[in-house]
């Protein structure tokens, strides 16, 4: 006998009882009106599954049974609209009589709906454990000082958070004789500082004991916990009391190991059920989330007004309105023609600031993107929100210091890891192009063993003579930098920069200075294709190729013997004259174009190879490390901080953080296999080959972005620490420490409006 589906109806299908039960439409989305109208935990309508009529106004009839009956007709059949939703509010309250709670035996759950399932305990009782110190207010009591007052703008309704802990200790429990009594712990962690201080204060309030899970990790801490790889916690074994009279003898170990198949984002692959049936519950929308990993969709306007076109008290259409916008916010009033009136709001705030302006504005620099371009392509696609003086208000109060946090904390753990160690570094320098700003010049120290970044230093051409001495200057606060975490530099490559050579000659003879090859080889080619470009000189060009292989063997042949070096180059010079006394190749058969001894080329080629600048440099090559991993990483900067833009010093010291923090986690990829387990590989031509050679290179596996979740958890810590914009600010000021001086601080101050009456043009 079929019963009503919805939550304490206790109709049935009986006769003259005057109630008609409807099957639920095939149609998506009124099928899951339905299912939502309902109010069951984990109900899924099946082709037995009914709804009876008393849950539907006569609007949503096809026919008044009532004007039926007067016309004649006995026992009329009722049946719904096309497009009929059940409108008569459901009474939540406990059914009469148990009855009333029958529903059909669930089907087995699919796998991965278990594995979701599993997650979400996990995450609910971990957050469960961590009591959160900041709880959200409402907006209406006081309208933030840092936020402009919006008219109309109503109270925003309290937080539905899942607590948050400001400190807290993961622990685990040891399979032995538990010692002890249970302990809290409490904890502050300060990475060893730098010129800046550390942008929050941990809080040693609380006292919390939990027990270490399933997790959610970041690819760049190594699987350790998010929260601890974000510095915030600090990761510490504690014993467990357990009770003296639990039994746990018979029962199996917890496993605390993620599921390495679960992927809340992948679709899912069983197919024990019906395609159609896959798609509904495959993304579970939460009620409750923390604002970092809270997801985000775009609706459309059509779509929100169907969604609140209903009242939620007596079912009856509704006029809905935007009252107000608040950057990516909005909130809305419906009114229905009872005169019930409910207001809704896009997202959660905390005290006046929606949370997605934060992690927008985080998001635009985690992405190293243009602040222009990205309101310029929301305001094409017509989605609201702040506007650039906004984001410049957030950038300098939260997502710099929470960039620098993450980047101080994360280089204090490298740093520690190298204590005590003899290291060859890699040193280099990206300086703004002249034909752009040449403001900065960055100068970054690699690990050439792991390729890690190390340390950079951001310099201003006003904090030195020129900006010609800006490399200079920031190789002098790398290695002073380096050398006070307690690492020992045995040997540096870098170009073959001036003054970095005699700074290295004079001030650190103890350190062995390598010049890399690349760099060196380089200006060879350069030097002798301008010297094939001179009059009967036109077969230097068949022997650039062969030099700049030339320059790699005798680096990589010769060891740290200097004078070897030396000769074996000074070689080349007979090779080309077909004069091999003393070359360690074997006989060449090849005609080749030889060049003739004495010849204007020759004299030229002679000039290149035996300069006199040149053969001081050849015994300095590095005859194992080299500095390309620095050109990648310079790269990597364009792609966050492009040349062609001007950021300010704040703003610039984030980016080549955040750059420093993505390559630090992709710069070690691995290639890419096929489901055959075969490697693959892609053609390329290089541009310096001149598409006259192609070449394979591996691909490598997708790029990670968990630096990404560590930054945006640290910028909603520091949102919750510090709530007023002037505080923040302040804070943020003192995080960063020293900043030069603007250029423009050393200039003459002019009037604008004289410039205005004296401007003219040549044309006019």
């Amino acid at each position: 006998m079929p019963f009503c589906a919805a939550f304490g109806c206790n109709s049935r299908h009986k006769k003259d009882s005057g109630v008609s039960l409807f099957r639920f439409p095939k149609d998506a989305g009124r099928r899951k009106a339905w299912t939502i109208y309902c109010r069951r935990e984990d109900f899924s309508p099946t082709d037995n599954n009914r709804l009876c009529s008393l849950h539907f106004s006569k609007e949503q009839l096809d026919r008044d049974p009532e004007k039926l009956k007067e016309n004649g007709y006995a026992d009329p059949r009722i049946r719904l609209r096309k497009d009929a939703f059940p409108d008569i509010p459901l009474s939540l309250g406990k059914p009469q009589d148990e009855n009333a709670t029958i529903s059909f035996p669930p089907r087995k759950p699919r796998g991965a709906y278990v594995k979701r399932q599993r997650a979400d305990v996990i995450q609910q009782v971990l957050t469960e454990m961590e009591p959160r110190s900041n709880e959200e207010e409402p907006t209406s009591a006081t309208q933030s000082e840092d936020e402009p007052h919006l008219h109309g703008a109503q109270a925003a309704p309290e937080s539905d958070e899942p607590p948050r802990a400001t400190v807290l200790t993961e622990v685990s429990i040891p399979h032995q004789p538990p010692v002890g009594k249970p302990k809290g712990i409490q904890t502050s962690l300060r990475p060893p500082q730098r010129t800046r201080r550390i942008q929050v204060s941990m809080s040693t309030d609380s006292t919390v004991q939990t027990v270490s899970t399933a997790v959610q990790c970041s690819s760049l801490s190594d699987g350790i916990p998010l929260r601890v790889a974000a510095g915030l916690v600090v990761p510490e074994a504690v014993p467990h009391h357990l009770a003296a009279d639990s039994d746990t003898e018979d029962e199996d170990p917890p496993t605390h190991e993620p599921d390495p198949d679960f992927d809340p984002l992948a679709e899912d692959s069983d197919s024990d059920e019906e395609p159609e049936e896959d798609s509904v519950g495959a993304y579970p929308l939460r009620i409750s989330a923390l604002p970092e990993e809270e997801r985000h969709f775009l609706v459309s306007e059509t779509s929100l007004a169907k969604l609140l076109q209903h009242c939620d008290i007596c079912g009856e259409l509704c006029q809905t309105s935007v009252q107000f916008t608040r950057g990516t916010m909005i909130g809305t009033v419906s009114v229905c023609s009872n005169g019930h009136s409910s207001q809704w709001e896009s997202q959660k705030s905390h005290q006046g600031m929606p949370w997605s302006n934060l992690l927008l504005a985080g998001s635009i620099v985690f992405s190293g993107l243009n602040i222009s371009k990205c309101l310029r392509f929301l305001q094409h696609l017509k989605v609201p929100a702040f506007s650039a003086s906004t984001f410049n208000r957030i950038q300098s109060a939260y997502v710099v210091p929470s960039i620098l946090f993450t980047w101080d904390f994360h280089q204090a753990e490298l740093l520690d890891m190298y204590q005590d160690r003899m290291l060859t570094l890699g040193g280099d320098a990206r300086c703004d192009s002249p034909g752009f700003c040449a403001k900065y010049g960055s100068y970054t120290l690699m690990d050439l063993e792991n390729g890690k970044v190390l340390d950079f230093q951001l310099v201003q051409s006003n904090e030195v003579a020129g900006s010609t001495h800006m490399e200079l200057e920031g190789l002098k606060r790398g290695l002073r930098r380096v050398e006070e975490a307690g690492i020992e530099v045995e040997a540096l490559v870098t170009d073959r920069h001036g003054m970095v050579k005699k700074y290295m000659r004079t001030e650190h003879p103890d350190k062995k200075h390598y010049f890399d090859v690349w760099h060196l080889a380089k200006g060879i080619s350069k030097k002798l294709d301008l010297a094939a470009k001179k009059r009967d000189c036109e077969d230097i060009r068949l022997w650039v190729k062969s030099s700049v292989n030339h320059c790699y063997w005798v680096a990589a042949s010769s060891g740290d013997d200097e004078n070897m070096k030396e000769e074996k180059w000074s070689s080349l010079v007979e090779h080309v004259t077909n004069r091999h006394e003393n070359c360690h190749h074997g006989v060449l058969n090849e005609e080749r174009q030889w060049l003739r001894e004495g010849s204007r080329a020759h004299k030229l080629f002679r000039d290149v190879v035996e300069s006199k600048f040149l053969m001081k440099d050849i015994g300095k090559l590095s005859p194992l490390h080299q500095t390309y991993g620095l050109e990648v990483f310079h790269s990597v900067v364009n792609t966050f901080a492009p040349k062609s833009t001007h950021f300010f010093y704040p703003a610039m010291l984030a980016r080549l953080s955040v750059a420093a923090l993505h390559f630090n986690e992709n710069g070690h990829r691995n290639q890419a296999v096929t489901k055959a387990g075969e490697l693959q590989w892609h053609i390329s031509y290089p541009k310096g080959k001149k598409g006259e050679h192609a070449v394979v290179k591996p691909n490598k596996t997708p790029i990670t972005y968990g630096y990404v979740d560590i930054l945006r958890l640290n910028l909603v810590e520091r949102r919750l620490q510090l709530p007023s914009y002037p505080a923040a600010t302040a804070d943020g000021k003192a995080t960063l420490g020293y900043q030069p001086p603007p250029l423009t601080s050393g200039y003459i101050a002019v009037n604008k409006q004289d410039l205005i009456t004296t401007h003219r043009t040549r044309f006019a």
